[in-house]
C-alpha cells in the first residue's frame, strides 16, 4: 500500500511539472464556464430596428419610443420607402423594420384593429423569432395603457414578413458556419501537425538547409490543402443546397472566391503554428483550443455576436471566420453583391498578410 501511495505522489508531481497539462485542466474548463455561464447568451438585447411610419401619430411615437427604451431594442433611423428599409436589412444594419400602416390611432379609438407590419431578417430563425414577438406583445402594452382594456380590446395586428428564410430553417443559418468550421478544421489543424510531424522526423531539417526559399516550402505544403478545401467547398455547397435546400441566392463564383481566401488565412494560420511548436500534441492543443473555441463560441456560429458582451464583441472581431461566415450567409441568403462584402475581404486579406509575414519569418530564424 505504502508503494501505491508512493506511485500516486509521483503522478501528480509529474503532472504539476508540465504546465501545459497544468493548464489545460484548470485554465480551460474555468473559461468554458465563464463563457457559458456569463458571457455566451441567446438573450437579446439592443437589437438594432429601423420604423417607416406611414400613419405618424401620437400613437406610432409612443409604440417607436416604447421599442426603443427596452432591452431588446435600439432604434436606428427612419425610413421613406419599403424598399429602403429591405436595403438596411440586406446590408446587416438592422434586425428588423417596423412598418406603421396608415390611421392606426384612429383605428385604435374605434376599435378596430391597429396594423403593424414587421419585417425581419430571418438568416437566424430563432433571433427573428422572439423579436417579432417582442414588437407585438409591447406594441399591444402601449394600446391597452393607451386605451384601457373594453369589451373589444383595441389590439395590435401584426403581420411578419421573414425575410431571407421565410420558412425558418435552422439549416439555413447553421451551414455556413459548420463550412467555416470544416475549412479551418482541415486547413489549420491538418497543415500544422502534418508539418510538425516532418520536423518530428527529421524531414524538415533537411529541407531547411535546402537551397530552396523559404517561401516555395511554405507555398508547397499549402498547396495540397488548398485544393483538397477547394474541393470540399464544392461538395458542401452541393449537399446544401441538393440535400437541405439551402438557397445560394449571390454569386456562385463570389461564394468560391470568399472561401478561397478563408481557406488561403486558415492554411497560412496553420503554418504559423507549425512554426512556434515541436511537437505534435502541442500543435493540436493550439488549433483545437486557442484557435477551434473562438470558431464556436465567438464567431456567430452558433450565438449572435451582437448579443454578447462589449468585451467579447471586441474579441470576436479578430475571429478569422467571423469574417467568413458573416460574409458567407450573406452571399447565399441574402444574395448581396461584392460590394457589400468587401470589409469582410480586407479584414481576411490583411490576416493572410500578418500570419503570412510572421510563418515566414520563423522559417528565415530556422534557417540562420
Amino acid at each position: 500500500m505504502k508503494s501505491f501511495f508512493a506511485f500516486i505522489t509521483k503522478e501528480i508531481r509529474q503532472i504539476s511539472r508540465d504546465k501545459r497539462s497544468v493548464a489545460f485542466l484548470f485554465v480551460l474548463p474555468i473559461t468554458l464556464l465563464v463563457l457559458f455561464g456569463f458571457a455566451i447568451t441567446n438573450d437579446i438585447r439592443e437589437a438594432k430596428f429601423a420604423v417607416l411610419d406611414n400613419s405618424k401619430d401620437n400613437l406610432t411615437f409612443a409604440i417607436t419610443k416604447r421599442l426603443d427604451a427596452s432591452e431588446y431594442f435600439e432604434f436606428y433611423k427612419s425610413v421613406n420607402t419599403q424598399a429602403e428599409a429591405e436595403k438596411l436589412l440586406r446590408r446587416g444594419e438592422v434586425k428588423l423594420i417596423v412598418v406603421y400602416e396608415p390611421n392606426i390611432e384612429s383605428n385604435a379609438v374605434r376599435n378596430m384593429p391597429a396594423r403593424i407590419d414587421i419585417i425581419c431578417d430571418a438568416s437566424d430563425p430563432n433571433e427573428s423569432s422572439y423579436l417579432s414577438n417582442y414588437v407585438n406583445a409591447i406594441a399591444s402594452a402601449e394600446c391597452v395603457e393607451r386605451f384601457g382594456v373594453r369589451v373589444k380590446i383595441p389590439q395590435i395586428q401584426t403581420k411578419v414578413n421573414m425575410l431571407f428564410n421565410p420558412q425558418l430553417r435552422s439549416a439555413y443559418d447553421f451551414i455556413p458556419g459548420v463550412m467555416g468550421l470544416i475549412l479551418f478544421l482541415i486547413c489549420t489543424l491538418m497543415t500544422s501537425v502534418g508539418i510538425v510531424r516532418e520536423k518530428e522526423m527529421g524531414n524538415m531539417e533537411i529541407l531547411l538547409v535546402s537551397p530552396m526559399r523559404p517561401i516555395y516550402i511554405i507555398i508547397s505544403k499549402a498547396v495540397p490543402y488548398f485544393i483538397l478545401s477547394i474541393f470540399i467547398v464544392a461538395v458542401s455547397i452541393f449537399l446544401a443546397n441538393t440535400l437541405l435546400s439551402v438557397p445560394i441566392c449571390g454569386s456562385l463564383l463570389l461564394v468560391f472566391g470568399i472561401s478561397a481566401l478563408y481557406t488561403l488565412l486558415a492554411l497560412v494560420i496553420g503554418i504559423m503554428i507549425s512554426t512556434l511548436t515541436n511537437t505534435q500534441q502541442t500543435a493540436m492543443f493550439i488549433s483545437t483550443s486557442v484557435f477551434m473555441l473562438p470558431i464556436v463560441l465567438l464567431s456567430g456560429m452558433i450565438f449572435p455576436v451582437e448579443n454578447m458582451p462589449k468585451v467579447l464583441q471586441y474579441i470576436s472581431q479578430i475571429v478569422p471566420a467571423k469574417w467568413y461566415i458573416s460574409a458567407l450567409r450573406d452571399i447565399m441568403l441574402k444574395g448581396v453583391e461584392l460590394e457589400f462584402v468587401l470589409k469582410n475581404i480586407a479584414v481576411m486579406t490583411l490576416m493572410v498578410f500578418i500570419f503570412a509575414t510572421i510563418s515566414l519569418a520563423r522559417f528565415k530564424t530556422r534557417l540562420e
